[in-house]
């Protein structure tokens, strides 16, 4: 015997159709109007998952960007004092050759003397040198100045290796860690602060200033150029690893930024739809779904006496 359909059967039937059609072209135009192939988890759950993953280490990378533009600045700030401070050593380098000439006259070498007095009180100033409202030479103190004026010279207030408190590091990237600053009693209170204890030691700026104006030439020569060059081939020094550190930090940014490049197609070839291909399923989905209304329509203008005919 034939099977027997009721109209119930027909109308969940016609409607379950129609609720498919719909699904299928609502999916389409989403896909169309956002872009986005991916639009709930459920489309596709190990891409979702994947996306997660790319997105968590774009915002990694985006961190690690952002503590090397900080530590950029930072260095870029210290090495152009740095700059600053070897300009003034070769100056105070040329008077210390002058004063050590025993054909200089006492006015002249009081006169050198004041010139390098205030060479001393140009690089204290310079120890206190900002990157915004950090003191770039005090270490871990940044927040206060790094450099004191004391009688003739400075006397220096910041972090410490014998502190544990000098070292500024920023991550700039997974499990790499760099130290962006140097400290101020490294490359300025040797030149600008006196020594109080255990014994009194004038700093190497001071007692060159009071040997040239005293007339002191011999020991100008054999020992304050000898010890003024000590810290001229340190300031140098300490500029150089400043230096190879900024090249390393745009080398590291630069690499980062191709990185999240990558992660960031890798997001949009799970995520993005193609466009020309969601258009004509789009058509085909609005297509399929007007066909389900006009057959459902269709089928539902038969009367009672259609069936007894």
């Amino acid at each position: 015997m034939p099977t027997r359909i009721s109209s119930t059967q027909m109308s969940d039937s016609s409607i379950l159709g129609i609720m498919s059609a719909y699904e299928r072209f609502d999916n389409a135009q989403r896909r169309v109007n956002t872009g986005k192939q991916l639009q709930v988890p459920s489309d596709n759950p190990s891409g979702t998952a994947d996306t997660l993953g790319f997105r968590e280490k774009v915002s990694e990378l985006d961190q690690f960007s952002k503590n090397m533009n900080e530590a950029k600045g930072f260095m870029a700030t210290s090495e152009t004092a740095l700059d600053s401070v070897s300009q003034l050593l070769r100056q105070a380098r040329s008077i210390a050759v002058q004063g050590a000439s025993d054909n200089t006259s006492a006015e002249a070498r009081q006169a050198l003397g004041s010139q390098l007095d205030n060479i001393i009180q140009q690089l204290g100033n310079i120890g206190n040198a900002t990157y915004g409202s950090r003191y770039v030479f005090g270490g871990q103190h940044s927040n206060a100045p790094a450099f004191n004026g004391a009688g003739g010279g400075f006397v220096y207030s910041g972090g410490t290796s014998a502190t544990g408190d000098d070292k500024i590091v920023l991550d700039i990237g997974r499990g790499e860690a760099l130290q962006v600053n140097v400290t101020g009693d490294t490359v300025l209170s040797p030149l600008i602060q006196d020594q109080t204890t255990p014994v009194f030691v004038r700093s190497i700026l001071g007692k060159l200033r009071d040997d040239v104006a005293s007339g002191a030439s011999s020991i100008v020569s054999n020992t304050d150029l000898t010890a003024l060059d000590g810290q001229i081939n340190n300031v140098l020094a300490v500029r150089a690893d400043m230096g190879a550190k900024i090249q390393r930090v745009d080398l590291t940014i630069s690499r980062n930024d191709q990185t999240k490049v990558n992660f960031q197609k890798f997001i949009s070839n799970i995520e993005d739809a193609d466009i020309p291909k969601s258009v004509v399923e789009l058509q085909s989905a609005q297509t399929a779904y007007q066909a389900a209304l006009a057959a459902t329509s269709r089928s539902f203008q038969n009367s009672l006496l259609d069936y007894l005919k």
